[in-house]
């Protein structure tokens, strides 16, 4: 998968060596993508530059204040988040595998749920690899969607410009 645009994404989680080990995991994975990775132990420093840069995929620590406790959590972070900007892809990371958590996740936006198991790394590394799909194939439906009006801007164009012949200059196609 190659993409000329660079892709940002945020990694917000209190424990720094997997933030580091994360972010070294997916631009070993992804080596041809343009990909720039901005990480975070707050989700309140997540939130100062998340107006700058507007990142398209934030994976978020459900637990963001278990290591600064007045600090704000996955949800608060979550919901100023998709608030902020509804189209960033948002993966909520927990080291809980508790329904009710990932309900409430879903339910405030997140787009992916994962729990910090032996299989995380490989679990996210797959949920980006679909997020970057789904935003290619939004790329080229976009596209699709321009050829088309400018097709039927250019169809409607000649049109009017057959109508206005007829109008000024009927004996133009006798």
């Amino acid at each position: 998968m190659k993409s000329n645009k660079k892709i940002n994404v945020f990694i917000v989680d209190d424990n720094k060596v997997f933030s580091m080990a994360l972010s070294a995991d997916i631009e070993n994975t992804f080596p041809k993508m343009s990909i720039e990775i901005h990480t975070f132990e707050t989700g309140e420093s997540c939130m100062n530059t998340f107006k700058d840069i507007k990142p398209q995929i934030v994976i978020l620590d459900y637990h963001l204040n278990s290591k600064f406790t007045d600090a704000a959590d996955g949800i608060k972070v979550l919901d100023w988040l998709k608030k902020e900007n509804p189209e960033t892809y948002v993966i909520m990371l927990t080291g809980d595998d508790n329904i009710n958590i990932a309900l409430k996740s879903f339910q405030h936006g997140a787009s992916d749920y994962i729990v910090k198991t032996d299989t995380k790394l490989r679990k996210l590394v797959f949920s980006l690899f679909n997020f970057f799909k789904i935003m290619e194939a939004k790329k080229a439906a976009k596209r699709y969607q321009n050829m088309v009006i400018g097709l039927l801007f250019g169809i409607s164009f000649l049109i009017g410009v057959v109508v206005a012949i007829q109008i000024f200059e009927p004996a133009f196609f006798n």
